[in-house]
């Protein structure tokens, strides 16, 4: 229905933003109306701190138009533009603080302090996660910062800076889009055509197909496994661990694909968010292919304001430590998830120095083909544990899932090594994994999953058949939500 409406209100350029602000609002009231209040304020006070740093420069470089202006722009120019900034940082993130780490925070304390069988301790606060604030917070953040930066200039019309942050496709999970993107091609919009209901319609399919068929199919064996990791033997965990790797991502991606087809229904193309990382042959191209709109985010607005690669050897180790802890963090309030972005950042050195050494180039021409086979094979064994931190439900769990990978009793009291485990439940699930494996390289070789608008007409309609049946036949009775709507 919002597609139909859309269309019939596509010439209609104001009318169609105020009812695509409308239904973003709705879309995202339907999951708690509280919510609302709170993308609300996001909203207002990035607005205003956008309208305060152009308002205060105009002021310092142009002082008889800034005159002209209405008396509450020119109020807003009384503040500097650094002062804006900072307003925007610190509300921006002090929200998604309040209510991501508020509890992780008296945790730690708890900890540090050894109170938590004390009468001084400190108990945890109900407080409830919004669905997508990290997403929308650090979409918003962009738009601040790319003004204080000159690149952007300020949005003066409410609405159409209300539609960026709330945008429904993409608001709870992502892509995080630019505000240049965004508002390009709003000022911009191209006619849009049948073949942009094509590409939506495949992308569509595209994304439904791999969450319930690939994604959903994995979720009862990892469910299982890393609810009673005990119960079961080193051959499950490991079909676990990396079933959830493969689970995750075509969770995470199959939604970005709907985000991205629905998007371009009503004139918006937005950028790929995953580009096979699974078929990498080491963890920086991993993380290049991964959540890419996430790692751009993080190198234009982290890791290159701390001075990127242009600093001293001990400067830049730190700098790249920075952002996978902050990285870490930002995906859970909890230690397996910091352990989980410091266990990216030593797998990152790790290949800086190998990349570096005439070991590689020796590997490389040696053993050729064999090498490209193999490592992608040490990479998979190595983002598995980073797996097993993602999903578990602490560490004691994770690190007793890492001890069982290799037939340890448990890490956490002892390295006992145990070989009498019980026989294992889901080994049937070693083909399908493998499928998974054949399935990615497949679709990178030919860019299948960025490319489907490039297919002829009758392999495109055999594609989408086959897609459509396999949701129809393969999907599981039990479909799970996004995984990506809890961060």
């Amino acid at each position: 229905m919002t597609v139909i409406i859309g269309h019939l209100l596509y010439h209609k350029t104001k009318t169609l933003r105020i009812f695509l602000l409308l239904a973003s609002y709705y879309f995202y009231s339907v999951y708690n109306t509280g919510y609302l209040i709170l993308i609300f304020l996001s909203t207002m006070y990035d607005y205003i701190a956008g309208l305060g740093i152009e308002s205060y420069r105009l002021k310092t470089s142009n002082k008889n138009l800034f005159s002209t202006q209405n008396i509450i722009y020119r109020s807003l120019g009384y503040f500097s533009d650094t002062f804006w900034i900072v307003i925007s940082l610190l509300l921006n993130l002090s929200l998604l603080g309040f209510f991501k780490y508020t509890n992780f925070g008296l945790e730690v304390f708890n900890d540090v302090f050894q109170l938590n069988n004390s009468l001084f301790r400190f108990t945890f606060l109900d407080i409830f996660l919004p669905v997508g604030i990290s997403f929308y917070t650090f979409q918003s953040l962009s738009y601040t910062i790319d003004v204080y930066r000159g690149i952007l200039k300020a949005r003066k019309n409410f609405i159409d800076f209300a539609l960026f942050i709330a945008f429904f496709p993409q608001l709870v999970a992502g892509p995080i889009v630019r505000a240049t993107t965004f508002f390009s091609q709003m000022d911009q919009p191209g006619k849009i055509f049948l073949n942009d209901y094509i590409v939506g319609f495949t992308r569509i399919i595209s994304g439904f197909f791999r969450k319930m068929v690939l994604a959903d199919n994995l979720a009862p064996v990892v469910n299982t496994v890393f609810a009673n990791p005990q119960d079961h033997n080193t051959l499950d965990i490991w079909i676990a661990s990396i079933g959830f790797g493969w689970q995750i991502y075509f969770d995470f991606a199959g939604y970005t694909d709907i985000a991205r087809g629905v998007a371009r229904f009503f004139g918006y193309e937005f950028e790929i968010n995953f580009a096979c990382p699974m078929a990498a042959r080491n963890i920086t191209e991993h993380w290049k292919r991964w959540h890419i709109s996430l790692t751009t985010w993080l190198r234009d607005y982290l890791y290159i304001p701390l001075g990127g690669s242009r600093v001293s050897q001990l400067r830049l180790y730190l700098n790249i430590s920075i952002v996978w802890l902050f990285t870490g963090i930002w995906h859970g309030a909890a230690y397996h998830f910091i352990a989980w972005g410091i266990w990216q950042y030593i797998m990152i050195i790790i290949h800086r120095f190998y990349s570096a050494s005439s070991f590689a180039d020796t590997l490389r021409s040696k053993l050729g083909r064999f090498w490209e086979i193999l490592a992608r094979i040490i990479l998979f064994i190595c983002l598995n544990f980073g797996f097993i931190w993602f999903r578990a439900e602490n560490m004691t769990s994770a690190n007793y899932m890492i001890g069982r990978l290799y037939f340890f009793e448990n890490i956490n009291e002892s390295f006992k090594l145990n070989f009498n485990q019980v026989p294992s439940l889901y080994n049937e699930y070693l083909l399908f994994l493998a499928l998974l494996w054949i399935y990615e390289f497949f679709m990178d070789k030919y860019k299948l999953d960025q490319s489907y608008e490039t297919l002829s007409k009758n392999l495109l309609i055999l594609v989408l058949s086959l897609k459509i049946l396999s949701i129809v036949f393969l999907s599981p009775v039990e479909v799970s939500h996004f995984l990506y709507f809890q961060f």
